[in-house]
């Protein structure tokens, strides 16, 4: 046995790759501050909207929503079960943001509102959805609809000035070829996304204070909670 108490056949400790340090901490940075952003949109900013929502079409009070939230009603449950909600999207968002921070083809100080339309166009248009009743029973529905687009922006500008600020983006290797292809590939997602996002928006327009198309699982269609 050695001074320092190894023995003769133990093997000292291999530190990880500087890269593989690197990429990890990169990944605990984007997780830690998508949390943080998350909590602050949809955990607190998507109750606001609800509740400035509720109180634009007060006619909606006491009725149901396809989640079976009751309209008009304040309760800290429903509050508090937002925040896990954020905290979950808000690491896979934050994840995503550091994957193509890199090719969005814009000046860093504006990648967030970049990102925030990209979310926009892709996951926002799951959200807005015209099949869903809550969206046929408030009115009216562009202020919805203006309100939850916000929020797209405001986790993006803010989840790009927290990774700017604590976990800046590297100097890249030029990679001229593979920038093109990535640029191409989000102009055609956000092309393609923007036509079923202003197609869902009319879609929605139409269907205001109805319930023709409405296949949500919860009650909502503007049935009272209490008949």
């Amino acid at each position: 046995m050695d001074s320092d108490g190894s023995g003769p056949h133990d093997k000292p400790l291999v530190a990880a790759p500087p890269k593989v340090s690197r990429a990890l901490r990169s990944l605990a940075w984007a997780a830690g501050l998508g949390a943080v952003s998350g909590v602050v949109t949809v955990g607190i900013g998507s109750r606001i909207v609800m509740r400035v929502i509720a109180l634009a079409d007060s006619s909606t009070d006491g009725t149901f929503t396809d989640a079976e939230a009751t309209v008009g009603e304040f309760s800290i449950e429903g509050s508090l079960s937002l925040f896990p909600l954020g905290i979950g999207a808000g690491i896979l968002g934050g994840l995503l943001f550091l994957g193509v921070r890199r090719w969005l083809p814009v000046p860093t100080k504006w990648k967030g509102a970049a990102y925030g339309l990209l979310t926009l166009l892709t996951v926002g248009n799951l959200l807005f959805d015209p099949s869903n009743a809550d969206f046929q029973i408030f009115e009216p529905v562009l202020l919805v609809v203006a309100l939850f687009t916000a929020l797209f922006f405001v986790n993006g500008l803010l989840l790009g000035w927290l990774m700017q600020r604590f976990h800046p983006e590297p100097a890249y290797e030029p990679r001229p070829r593979a920038a093109r292809i990535a640029v191409g590939l989000l102009g055609a997602v956000c092309l393609l996304g923007g036509f079923a996002y202003v197609g869902g928006i009319l879609g929605m327009v139409e269907d205001q204070g109805t319930c023709l198309r409405a296949a949500g699982g919860g009650n909502g269609c503007a049935l009272p909670a209490n008949p």
